[in-house]
């Protein structure tokens, strides 16, 4: 194998093992402080910040226009990339943050809020300052030093939303308790990450070089535009049509859908894209491992959202409580989507690694419409379980529309591509029949659900896992497997070698 390529792979791997980790401290945090939260402030209040969040996650698109991305992106960069990057970040993100600042009272009428213009006005500040972070966090992501984004993103999560928003929420901050938690967590990560890349600045810009960074910039916030509607539609339509009590009870069953999400999806943007970027002209291998990718998403997270689907209502009344039982439904219609919400991440990072920005933004421009329509006929008739209707047909369109368009570009097997959903869907959709079958006879006991997901789903579940026809552990991915294995810490490998099913990836 040659050194470059291993030394790579090494790199992913000890990246993916970090983020692996922060990933389940975080996890576990967020659970516990959403639990916490949940009982401290009332749907609306959370309603009333996801509308605000709206606008702000819309506005850092264009604070940031990509310019994070084009430096991971690009094949080479010098220092006058990087000091120009700073630059130029950091002056947009102060003419966003003043712009924000003055429309302010037009978003809170539009969403019919009452006394929140100065909190929405609050969010300018987080604009100049998220600007400027995410050239840093380009700059390590490149250089795959995901061990520091790991420990930044602990401690601002635990001392920034976790602390603080908890303290504040119990001395009756009301909805401010989240803004301020969320804004300690920003001046935490800023700090943590300026002590580890040294941030440079310019006044002198380069024309080639601001080309470089704003066309692939330009093109990603584009797609990043037609991304933010795909993904806020139904906020959107949840806050306009039916209220921010609503909205609060369904942004938490889209939280609790997020967690397992974030969970996969993190360790695939954070660590995967960087190593793809620099793959971009293999091919045959990117083909390969999209197979791959698609094979552990839908082997491991159908399994997963079917599991919460049975046991929708223990998980809310353990961590939201019984107060929250409107979540419920929503919660169970969106998780079926899981493996397809993760697969639309595999297919827009594949595009943007490619270098089809710009094709990857038609397709956000089709997934926003898809969303759109979908939520608002579903929220129109429906009402809440209409939108979670409506996000799941959305995002299962999507999945298919890109990955056909993947498989022109990678040309990869057609019949395993096929094959691997097929299986997936075979050997899980029976228990969710079965269950809707219970629940059509009265069976909703909560521990009914979790002594048949033990006793019965589980088990086989996990049979199917280890049998050789597999999707995950078949033949066409042995060679990626092995590779993943040999490139373990040596402890690690120690103890995988000690179980029979992984001798054979050692051999």
């Amino acid at each position: 194998m040659d050194k470059k390529i291993e030394s790579t792979t090494k790199k992913g791997i000890s990246g993916m093992l970090w983020t692996f980790s922060g990933t389940i401290i975080q996890t576990i945090m967020q659970l516990l402080v959403i639990g916490v939260l949940a009982r401290l402030l009332t749907p609306d209040e959370f309603g009333i910040v996801a509308v605000m969040m709206i606008l702000v996650t819309f506005s850092e698109l264009f604070s940031q226009m990509g310019i994070g991305s084009a430096l991971i992106q690009l094949p080479t960069i010098t220092s006058k990339h990087i000091s120009q990057a700073y630059s130029l970040s950091l002056f947009i993100g102060l003419i966003i943050g003043l712009l924000f600042y003055l429309i302010a009272p037009w978003v809170g009428a539009f969403f019919e809020l009452k006394n929140v213009d100065n909190a929405i006005k609050f969010f300018a500040l987080f604009f100049p300052l998220r600007s400027f972070s995410s050239i840093t966090t380009a700059l390590l992501t490149r250089n795959l030093r995901f061990s520091v984004m790991v420990k930044c993103g602990v401690v601002s999560y635990i001392f920034g939303i976790g602390l603080t928003s908890i303290v504040l929420a119990y001395l009756n901050f009301s909805f401010w308790a989240l803004i301020l938690g969320q804004f300690a967590s920003l001046l935490i990560t800023m700090i943590f990450l300026m002590y580890y890349e040294r941030p440079r600045f310019t006044l002198v810009f380069d024309k080639p070089i601001l080309r470089e960074l704003l066309f692939f910039g330009s093109g990603h916030t584009l797609g990043s535009i037609f991304n933010y509607f795909a993904e806020n539609a139904d906020n959107i339509v949840v806050g306009k049509l039916l209220g921010t009590t609503v909205l609060g009870v369904y942004s938490k069953a889209f939280q609790l859908l997020s967690i397992p999400a974030k969970f996969f999806g993190s360790i695939f943007d954070k660590v995967l894209f960087p190593i793809l970027s620099k793959n971009q002209g293999k091919k045959e291998k990117l083909s390969d491992f999209y197979l791959f990718m698609n094979s552990i998403c839908f082997g491991l997270l159908m399994p997963i959202s079917i599991a919460v689907f049975i046991n929708a209502k223990l998980i809310v009344d353990t961590l939201l409580g019984n107060q929250w039982q409107e979540v419920v439904f929503p919660l169970q219609i969106l998780i079926i989507g899981l493996s397809y919400r993760f697969g639309t991440k595999i297919n827009k990072s594949y595009l943007k690694s490619m270098g089809l920005i710009y094709r990857g933004a038609y397709y956000q421009f089709i997934f926003a419409a898809l969303m759109f329509g979908c939520c608002i006929v579903g929220g129109y008739f429906f009402g809440l379980p209409g939108v979670a209707v409506g996000v799941l047909i959305a995002t299962v369109l999507n999945y298919l529309q890109v990955s056909y368009r993947l498989y022109i570009e990678l040309k990869f097997s057609k019949l395993t591509f096929l094959k691997l959903h097929l299986i997936t869907l075979t050997t899980n959709i029976p228990f969710l029949v079965f269950t809707l079958f219970l629940y059509y006879f009265e069976v909703r006991s909560k521990w009914t659900h979790l002594i048949l997901t033990l006793m019965l789903y589980a088990p086989i579940m996990i049979f199917i896992f280890v049998n050789k026809s597999n999707i995950i552990f078949n033949t066409q991915n042995f060679n990626i497997l092995s590779q993943i294995l040999r490139s373990l810490p040596n402890a690690i490998q120690k103890n995988f070698k000690k179980v029979r099913f992984f001798k054979q990836y050692y051999v």
